[in-house]
């Protein structure tokens, strides 16, 4: 069984008839990949269900961060 890699960086291109990706390891080991609208479209949706929910979240704010831009008593 391969190894798993560490990914250093992602380059994405349009193709004809779909997306070439370049998938870089820290080790300097290069990948490129045909994928077509569909595909991409089917990892947005993996990678958005992975991260999407923790990304759209915000912490709660601290009291003082509620208060700005309250007017303040003169």
């Amino acid at each position: 069984m391969t190894p798993t890699k560490k990914l250093a960086r992602v380059l994405t291109d349009e193709t004809d008839g779909g997306y070439r990706l370049t998938i870089e390891t820290v080790d300097g080991e290069i990948f490129r990949i045909l994928a077509t609208e569909d595909q991409v479209n089917d990892l947005i949706d993996e990678l958005d269900e992975l991260v999407g929910d923790d990304a759209d979240e915000k912490p709660p704010l601290t009291e003082e961060e509620e208060h700005v831009g309250e007017e303040q008593p003169s």
